[in-house]
């Protein structure tokens, strides 16, 4: 038997901010959506992440944390601690970052070509 992760959906508190940080930081693009009454509520990503904005109870449904495999660690770990709210978490290695609604990421760096391959991308 071979199993892989199809997607891990986390509720998130303010799903247009998670959208941006996700995509201007980590590069990961919008894939799908879903909307009610002109609302956004639901949001893919490539990647395998579906964001899911929080009901009145924020707790609901909530994930533990995302592992992530990013192509430069430093620079992601820069780039995430520079926005407001975010920060490392006590404790924990350097590669745990906590987002202002506390979800929580892992970060792992990547071998050269890791990311293509597992996006199904085609190298030059």
């Amino acid at each position: 038997m071979k199993t892989y992760l199809d997607h891990a959906a986390v509720t998130v508190a303010d799903i247009e901010w998670t959208m941006k940080l996700f995509e201007d930081i980590l590069g990961m693009k919008e894939t799908r959506r879903k909307e009610k009454d002109s609302k956004l509520t639901m949001l893919w990503l490539d990647g395998g992440i579906q964001l899911v904005a929080a009901p009145e109870d924020s707790a609901a449904g909530r994930g533990h944390h995302l592992g992530l495999v990013v192509d430069d660690i430093p620079s992601a770990l820069a780039a995430l601690k520079a926005v407001p709210g975010v920060h490392g978490i006590a404790g924990k290695p350097e590669k745990w970052i906590q987002l202002p609604d506390g979800l929580t990421l892992e970060l792992f760096q990547a071998k050269d070509g890791a990311i293509d391959a597992a996006l199904g991308n085609k190298l030059k």
